[in-house]
């Protein structure tokens, strides 16, 4: 019997249990936040920020004392534990479901759980015991989009479900309505990443009235599929301190026929992003956070815990080389970048010229009006 699909759990999410043990299968983290949440709301009807983000080293010991824990605040807020990459062996020691198979196997059959452990494996876990058994309580969820080239007929029905969750969550979450065909295509120049699907959706809302219904065409035209990697390796150039680098990536990509409206929404997505973090960075200092715990701290609540902790090795360098004096200006000169592009600069690259230059670790504000 295979597992059930998260997709089905999206769309009837009354089926799901209430505690106990869930098992996620894929790498897409978005889709697998998705389920988190879906699991989270019938846990815990009024919201729990009791979630912890495990390592993939993570031992069986503080695992279980996690979710064994009752919530120091009362209420109905739940320990969540998650744990990924169950099924790969860290640095020579056996996965995490191998070590503990005994033990997930009784806490599984307990009649009572205080919290929720969510273990995340990277591909499907076969014949294995407990999936089977966790499996028949609509606990193990396939997170996980087949390939458009599958001739499976469950596969094809997968996909006719993502599609759907595609329509279902631009309107929901974007305000943005999207016909059978622009779902599809949206998929497809997203790679069936989920993760790429919301990176465009955003981008979409930057691009288009609210409420809007977006035509396969513009998609097509501001999405741009696999250019849009290029467009945020424009900007880490221009971070990196290569602006030079960066101009002729942007230059590149005009001659390889991408639309500077295009080009820019990717550019003002990452930009919108920095102004995120540091809002979210002065706000922990004004709280009396350390500098560096408050800069971790803002780039895990960005990117999520899982993906967060990857992160950080990237995201501090830049943080620090842009300053939230910098920063500070990202959304006048994402306005001025706005209106040119749309007025006297409507054909020309001077906009985002400018804004990749301001990235440059050589250009100073001249003054706090943003005078330039």
């Amino acid at each position: 019997m295979p597992a059930s699909h998260l997709f089905d759990l999206l769309f009837n999410p009354e089926q799901v249990p209430s505690s106990g043990l869930f098992i996620l299968i894929g790498t897409d983290y978005f889709l697998q936040q998705q389920a988190i949440d879906t699991i989270l709301a019938k846990a815990s009807p009024e919201g729990s920020d009791n979630v912890r983000w495990f390592s993939d080293s993570a031992e069986w010991a503080e695992v279980i004392d996690e979710v064994s824990t009752a919530s120091l605040f009362g209420g109905d807020g739940m320990q969540v534990a998650v744990v990924p990459a169950v099924n790969k062996r860290v640095n020579n020691k056996e996965s995490f479901l191998s070590a503990n198979k005994e033990r997930l196997e009784r806490y599984a059959a307990a009649e009572y759980h205080p919290g929720v452990m969510v273990l995340i494996s990277e591909s499907a876990l076969g014949n294995l015991g407990l999936a089977k058994t966790l499996n028949k309580e609509n606990r193990v969820f396939d997170c996980r989009i087949p390939n458009a080239s599958s001739w499976k007929k469950e596969d094809k029905a997968i996909r006719e479900k993502a599609v759907k969750w595609v329509a279902v969550w631009a309107q929901k979450a974007h305000n943005l309505k999207l016909n059978k065909e622009a779902s599809i295509r949206l998929m497809e120049l997203s790679h069936d990443n989920a993760g790429i699907v919301e990176m465009n959706l955003l981008k979409l809302e930057l691009l288009v009235d609210q409420g809007a219904t977006v035509s396969p065409e513009q998609i097509t035209e501001f999405v741009g599929g696999w250019e849009q990697k290029n467009t945020f390796e424009v900007v880490d150039d221009a971070l990196g301190g290569s602006s030079s680098k960066a101009l002729q990536r942007l230059d590149n990509l005009l001659r390889d026929g991408d639309a500077p409206q295009q080009i820019f929404g990717g550019m003002s997505y990452a930009y919108r992003r920095f102004v995120r973090m540091t809002r979210n960075m002065q706000k922990y200092r004004r709280q009396g956070v350390g500098g560096r715990q408050a800069a971790e701290q803002c780039i895990l609540d960005e990117f999520g815990e899982r993906a967060g902790h990857f992160k950080k090795k990237e995201i501090l360098p830049q943080l620090k080389q842009l300053t939230s004096e910098r920063i500070n200006f990202f959304m006048q000169w994402l306005l001025e970048a706005d209106l040119d592009l749309k007025n006297r600069f409507s054909k020309s690259t001077i906009p985002m010229e400018k804004l990749l230059i301001y990235l440059d670790r050589g250009f100073k504000p001249e003054n706090s009006s943003g005078g330039r």
